[in-house]
């Protein structure tokens, strides 16, 4: 069986584009790994897998729609560039289907064939028409007839179905996501792989003070998010101490943006193992009390690297429609304890100075808090999950 992946960014990449192209390639491998051995090369334009016969392509299929850089894939007949090969391979598409109109899509990237993309879609339709009797239709038919001729080869595509698109990922370099067991942060995940980062993920929990739900749940969200992002380093962060730190030595309701600003610096230290080049957090401007702008200003200080917020204009709306679309908001709605709702101020600032904040971290070792915090920390490699 043959598989023709084709993508869409990746094409403007110019001289950089074999590298994409060859990234795209090894995540699709490593997606399809336990499923199928493909042999994999690169074409004109896309990219062509070849797996066994017997493999099953519905689930081959749900695992490349999770492959970022992918805009569409199509099983494919390969044929010899000629009429004559062409039309016996659009005879053998056609066997056995019922439909009453087609339409002809045949495309000619390579130009040295002795023919245009024109006079090959004309020839393909009177063909078809004589041998079936059905009539052409290019709005609206219940069957299209694709071809693609390339340089050494012609593509006949059928059973088309859409990637996630967007860049492959590993090519806009190592980043850390702060992943919660909610709705917002797997998606500000997702979002990221989608725009080619590699990411690995900071957890931060108050257990034993409360359950190990939060922890539970991230590795199955992680595993689903490993579908994309291959296998997957989550670090499960002890929060509960430092939380009960700050209780006793600062203000109530500037809290939860010092919570914030510490988890910055725990994962910033993480990223250094991987090389991070920036953070991402699932943050949405204005959705609750830390997330006003003025607080996310007092937040960010805390961090040297960049930080990511992908849903910063969505509101929950569509957030919600995109972790359903994702598959995590299933996972995300189960009931647990997290450490954001553990000793959490009756009533959080809604506006803090980053010149306050700081002025109330002076009292704190903050450095000795931080490495308290990673000399418990715990990491675990998580394997891809897929549906």
């Amino acid at each position: 069986m043959h598989v023709v992946l084709h993508y869409a960014e990746v094409a403007l990449k110019g001289r950089n584009r074999p590298r994409f192209e060859e990234r795209l390639l090894r995540n699709a491998a490593d997606a399809l790994r336990g499923l199928a051995e493909p042999r994999l090369r690169r074409l004109y334009g896309r990219l062509l897998i070849e797996v066994p016969d017997s493999t099953d392509f519905e689930a081959l299929g749900r695992r490349l729609a999770r492959v970022y850089g992918i805009a569409y894939f199509a099983r494919a007949t390969l044929a010899e560039p000629t009429f004559e090969a062409i039309e016996q391979a659009v005879d053998a598409f056609t066997e056995g289907r019922t439909f009453r109109t087609f339409g002809v899509r045949a495309r000619r990237p390579e130009k040295r064939h002795p023919f245009t993309s024109a006079e090959l879609s004309v020839r393909l339709g009177r063909h078809v028409e004589r041998r079936t009797g059905a009539r052409v239709d290019l709005e609206s038919p219940d069957l299209w007839i694709r071809v693609d001729v390339l340089a050494n080869e012609a593509i006949l595509l059928h059973d088309r179905m859409p990637g996630p698109g967007g860049m492959p990922v590993g090519t806009a370099g190592p980043v850390v996501a702060l992943i919660s067991g909610g709705i917002d942060s797997p998606v500000a995940a997702a979002l990221a792989l989608k725009r080619g980062c590699e990411l690995c993920f900071a957890h931060f929990h108050s257990a034993p003070y409360t359950s190990s739900a939060s922890q539970d749940k991230v590795r199955e969200l992680v595993g689903r998010l490993a579908a994309s992002n291959g296998p997957s380093r989550l670090y499960l962060i002890p929060f509960a101490e430092l939380q009960q730190t700050l209780v006793r030595e600062t203000p109530a309701q500037p809290r939860i943006v010092l919570y914030r600003r510490f988890m910055l610096r725990v994962a910033e230290r993480l990223g250094a193992r991987t090389r991070a080049r920036a953070l991402v957090t699932g943050e949405s401007l204005s959705q609750v009390s830390s997330q006003t702008l003025a607080n996310l200003d007092s937040i960010n200080r805390a961090a040297t690297l960049p930080v990511l917020r992908p849903l910063i204009g969505m509101d929950k709306d569509e957030i919600v429609r995109r972790a359903r679309e994702l598959g995590t908001y299933e996972i995300s709605i189960e009931p647990d304890e997290d450490c954001c709702s553990y000793l959490m101020p009756r009533r959080p600032a809604t506006w803090t100075e980053p010149e306050a904040i700081e002025q109330v971290e002076r009292a704190l070792d903050a450095k000795g808090l931080v490495e308290a915090i990673l000399e418990r920390t715990v990491e675990e490699r998580i394997e891809p999950t897929h549906a």
